[in-house]
């Protein structure tokens, strides 16, 4: 990002590990079937939180709360905790459906503060024109 904030980059990653999120649950619902899949979850939120909370507890420049912001890694895992079928396969599309409609609307809301956020930069180097 041309201006980089910690904030910002919050977002950016947030925007990223969504993506991931939709493709790991797009790649649950198309193993239904699979015998023996287990279904994965993404996790991001509270890595990301926890090193916000860092960062906000010590005494860091912009540069390296940036650069701390953007080492975060999403993890994936997988759900153990369901009750699977016989084949083994613990996919409940119902979950499935319910975590992507999750997904896409935390994934519309980042979008439009990101997207506020460049018409707001747009607004001040035209001279509020």
């Amino acid at each position: 990002m041309v201006l980089s904030s910690p904030t910002n980059t919050a977002l950016e990653k947030a925007f990223s590990a969504l993506w991931q999120r939709q493709q790991t649950i797009s790649h649950n619902i198309a193993n239904e079937d699979t015998p023996g899949y287990k279904a994965k979850r993404l996790e991001f939120e509270s890595l990301l939180k926890n090193e916000i909370s860092n960062i906000n507890r010590g005494d860091f420049s912009r540069r390296e709360s940036v650069s701390r912001i953007e080492g975060v890694k999403a993890r994936e895992y997988e759900l153990e905790n369901l009750t699977g079928r016989a084949d083994g396969n613990n996919v409940v599309l119902d979950n499935e459906y319910i975590e992507l409609a999750r997904t896409q609307i935390q994934y519309n809301a980042i979008q439009q503060r990101i997207n506020g956020y460049y018409t707001n930069l747009k607004y001040v180097i035209s001279g509020g024109r």
